[in-house]
């Protein structure tokens, strides 16, 4: 499609956007106001699109949206103040170049404007796209490297200002405003023997609230409890983006860091609380958060071995005020394609009694059928391996595999860049040591005599027919171990009102899946 003459453009599109991360609100108030002088100047009836954001980010919803009524033949034209405004990636700005010109739309800057239809146009253009990215590329670089430097000399460069600081723009670092004695209280409470759900229904109850007035949750009381900055200490580079995964909106997903690439300055500003509480707050979270949820409530077998039959999460256990102990809901959340909405997984809790009578009726058909195979081999019959339903060497042999599977993994991550060779070489290290541990467990087994074996798959049997006629002396975690020796896993389901029913497969180790 022709372009309209310079003299015969009527009504153009104003895009203005934050380009760069140095750039301020002030700095776009500016750009917008050099193009509408620019549009009033030549008589331009004229549609602002202004938003913030990278260049290099594709969801940006103002230039989708001009972009949208730049092909139902709103505009004869698009000004902005340079041409990689509408995009320093060039690809996209091939995209949006290829828009314009089937519509015959040109672009108006400060210094030119542009008729993609001409070959001149379009061959200057490019050159310019691959430049401007470049030149974001090198700024790019400077920024986070003067932000690391920053880092290292203590000041604060984390983002958001945590509670209890206020962030002095002259010094560059935080400093401790009316919020922090709330702070300070939280620390003091929780070495007093109060949880985090304790201290919120103290909060609760006095009225305390958050600076932004909404209320003290566990949540937010926990962040504070393993924050290092309120015991003075600066940490940068706790993250990284992704190169590979992704959020189902799209964008990177932010991965964990090792320590060692971390910046971490100690006495960077002043703190809150004494880096011995904050270190004694530490012990003791650590102390209650190594026990499994289960275990903190009372006695489940089970734990680590329920897992949901339509998501794979493992399902946890809880006892809502002193009422039964109840197996919890999954709580998989399933997010829509804009990453903001989502559902939770349909598997409903139970009753960890109704659960326990299904489960045992069907395990105690695994115990016979052990027990049937045990009087079998002391009947002098020929051993048939395959018969075992508790054969060690066939548990050992399907680990051996998960084991190489995990090698084989870690080397296509390394190769995806998901791990950094130094990642790699630590996480494949590990895992043959497993797997060396592992085939001497084997070889260990090829060389136990039948009466050995015979031995200890009738220690094994006793356990379990003690455990199904409730007559067991080992305690939660000895019985869970035991359990966990032999189940693989248990999937559960329940699906629908109260009224629905239990469904439940046992996926014993060592034997193939149906």
């Amino acid at each position: 499609m022709e372009t309209v003459p310079m003299n015969k453009i009527k009504k153009v599109a104003i895009y203005s956007r934050k380009s760069r991360p140095d750039e301020t609100e002030e700095t776009l108030k500016r750009q917008l106001a050099f193009l509408i002088d620019k549009c009033v100047e030549n008589n331009w009836e004229f549609e602002v699109f202004q938003e913030y954001g990278s260049s290099l980010d594709s969801n940006r919803p103002e230039l989708n949206k001009m972009l949208d009524k730049v092909q139902s033949f709103h505009y004869d034209a698009v000004v902005v103040t340079d041409q990689d405004r509408l995009s320093r990636s060039t690809l996209g700005f091939h995209q949006v170049k290829e828009i314009l010109t089937n519509y015959g739309v040109q672009v108006v800057t400060s210094s030119k404007i542009y008729d993609y239809t001409t070959q001149e146009d379009d061959l200057m253009s490019d050159m310019q796209s691959v430049v401007a990215k470049q030149e974001y590329l090198n700024i790019k670089k400077r920024l986070v490297r003067g932000k690391r430097q920053s880092a290292k000399d203590g000041n604060w460069v984390g983002g958001k200002t945590p509670i209890g600081y206020s962030y002095d723009h002259k010094t560059k670092k935080l400093t401790p405003d009316e919020n922090a004695p709330t702070i300070k209280r939280i620390y003091d409470l929780y070495m007093s023997g109060n949880s985090s759900t304790a201290i919120e229904r103290i909060f609760d109850l006095e009225g305390t609230l958050t600076p932004s007035g909404s209320k003290w949750n566990k949540a937010r009381i926990s962040v504070v409890l393993s924050n290092p900055v309120y015991k003075g200490t600066v940490i940068y580079g706790k993250t990284k983006v992704s190169k590979v995964d992704k959020k189902p909106s799209g964008s990177p997903r932010q991965l964990k860091t090792e320590e060692n690439d971390q910046i971490i300055i100690e006495n960077a500003h002043t703190p809150i609380v004494s880096p011995e509480d904050w270190e004694a707050v530490r012990t003791i979270r650590e102390g209650r958060l190594s026990k499994p949820p289960s275990a903190r409530i009372g006695k489940v077998i089970f734990t680590g071995l329920i897992k949901c039959s339509l998501c794979g999460r493992t399902h946890s256990f809880q006892r809502r005020k002193g009422k039964e102990l109840r197996i919890t809901s999954c709580q998989t959340r399933y997010y829509d394609d804009d990453g903001e909405k989502y559902t939770v997984c349909k598997n409903k809790g139970v009753k960890l009694e109704l659960f326990e009578l299904v489960f045992f009726a069907k395990f105690q058909q695994f115990v016979d059928k052990l027990e049937s195979y045990l009087e079998a081999v002391k009947r002098n019959m020929k051993e048939d391996n395959s018969n075992n339903p508790v054969d060690e060497k066939a548990i050992q042999t399907a680990n051996l595999k998960k084991v190489e599977a995990s090698i084989k993994r870690v080397q296509k991550g390394f190769i995806a860049e998901i791990y950094t060779e130094e990642e790699a070489q630590k996480e494949i290290k590990r895992l043959k040591e497993q797997k060396e541990y592992i085939q001497e467990q084997i070889s260990r087994l090829d060389t136990k005599s039948k009466d050995e074996k015979v031995d200890e798959l009738q220690r094994t049997l006793d356990k379990l027919k003690s455990l199904l006629e409730g007559k067991s002396d080992l305690e939660t975690k000895d019985i869970n171990q035991l359990l966990t020796s032999i189940i693989d896993r248990i999937e559960y389901k329940r699906v629908g009102d109260h009224k629905a029913e239990i469904e439940m497969k046992i996926h014993y180790k060592g034997q193939s899946e149906d």
